[in-house]
């Protein structure tokens, strides 16, 4: 079956250079990406369906930069009649071509209301962010201070600039309802948020901006808002989260290492395809133009258990896998095989007591290690989520597998090491 066609009018990508931004504006395109890099109809067979499983199957190696994969044209959405614009703080990295890109600061009113002058979008999505381990005061001023400014400005609170936003899309994190200590198991978007949250003050600051979007709903100029909370993206052209984190492990660490394990490897652990985020976050644009059509229209508004407006959404793959065997799948589809017979194992509390060891002499020689106790934490603890709340009032379906999501991963970052190496390279020869 042929992908629908859907129209969402003018779209402004806010924070759309980054990892989970620049993959919104590719899908937005229709995947320019895709044009420069070899593909296949045939190469893995693709189900529309992604039963939960526990493990991940792995193949005979071959060099990941030849892999070929189905077009993701023929898998997503293709948008049509759709203007597709960027916003982002500097936009000199992840470039497609089709889209406007403009340079703004989210915290200043006046940056923005240029913008939205020029652009008069009638969809805001919002997938600025601080990095996860930025210092506090970076983390306050654009997750919160940024996201309320921009929502501001959307609705028309910080003045007229010439057109109303219909719909507001915001990214937020699965992890605002995680204490970031205890183990979680299908949780869903009934939890609390954990705020203050003594562990993580990127969750506690993800946290705060959903509730300003959240609260926004129907409150400025009619524009309906919701948020997406993705779990563990994993994907293409990752340059500092999990497919980054776990192939550079691959790429560097000596094999003892790798054979290394803590705790007795039982936690399961959620990751997703960012094509399936970003699909997410386009099936909310839709719906929310949908809502906002129907009120202005004087209709009735949705049942309550048919919102989308004022709702957040936990997106998955809905694949759960243990931590440890996709750690070691990854690592195989590098190229970096660990037998599981050969496993050293390491209790979960001997870790942790090693983990604050590492700590204090991370305070006295100023050096930052890779080993702690929050590290050991996340290793050893279950953490899932339910996207049933997603699947049922959107009709989300994860359109690409875990098992095809960690090989494009790999292609990408195996293609990019290639790239870093040649570009070194022709750096020496200029010298």
């Amino acid at each position: 079956m042929a992908p629908r066609k859907v129209s969402l009018g003018t779209v402004l990508v806010v924070g759309g250079c980054g990892f989970l931004g620049s993959h919104i504006v590719d899908q937005l395109l229709n995947f320019p990406s895709e044009d420069d890099l070899p593909s296949s109809t045939n190469s893995i067979p693709h189900s529309t369906t992604a039963p939960p499983s526990n493990s991940l199957s792995t193949s005979p190696h071959t060099d990941p930069a030849t892999w070929t994969f189905p077009s993701l044209r023929t898998k997503y959405p293709s948008y049509i009649k759709t203007s597709v614009h960027v916003l982002d703080l500097r936009c000199n990295r992840n470039r497609l071509p089709g889209a406007t890109y403009h340079e703004a600061d989210i915290t200043d009113p006046s940056s923005l209301l240029a913008v939205f002058r020029a652009v008069k979008p009638d969809v805001v999505i919002n997938s600025a962010s601080g990095m996860y381990d930025a210092p506090k005061p970076i983390l306050q001023k654009v997750n919160i201070e940024g996201t309320k400014c921009l929502v501001g400005v959307a609705g028309g609170a910080h003045g007229d600039w010439g057109g109303k936003c219909k719909a507001f899309v915001h990214t937020s994190s699965a992890s605002v309802i995680h204490d970031s200590l205890s183990d979680l198991t299908f949780a869903d978007e009934r939890w609390p948020y954990v705020t203050p949250n003594p562990v993580e003050y990127y969750s506690e600051t993800k946290a705060y901006a959903e509730q300003i979007v959240l609260e926004a709903n129907r409150k400025h100029n009619d524009m309906v808002t919701c948020a997406i909370r993705p779990a563990g993206i994993v994907g293409e052209n990752d340059r500092t989260g999990i497919t980054f984190g776990l192939l550079t492990t691959a790429a560097l660490a000596p094999s003892w290492q790798l054979h290394f394990q803590l705790g007795p490897g039982d936690n399961l652990f959620d990751t997703t395809y960012v094509g399936n985020v970003v699909y997410a976050h386009l099936l909310a644009a839709q719906f929310l133009l949908a809502t906002h059509a129907r009120l202005s229209a004087g209709q009735a508004p949705p049942l309550d258990n048919e919102r989308i407006d004022g709702e957040a959404f936990i997106v998955t793959n809905d694949e759960p896998a243990y931590f440890w065997d996709t750690s070691r799948y990854a690592w195989a589809l590098y190229g970096r095989v660990v037998d599981p017979a050969q496993v050293w194992t390491m209790g979960k509390n001997l870790g942790y007591t090693i983990g604050a060891l590492a700590e204090l002499s991370n305070k006295i020689t100023g050096r930052k290690a890779k080993l702690n106790r929050q590290t050991v934490k996340y290793a050893c603890m279950t953490r899932t989520y339910s996207c049933d709340k997603l699947k049922m009032r959107l009709g989300y379906v994860p359109m690409v597998s875990m098992e095809e999501g960690w090989k494009r991963g790999v292609r990408s970052f195996v293609l990019n090491e290639r790239r870093e190496k040649e570009k070194g390279g022709e750096d020496k020869k200029a010298q």
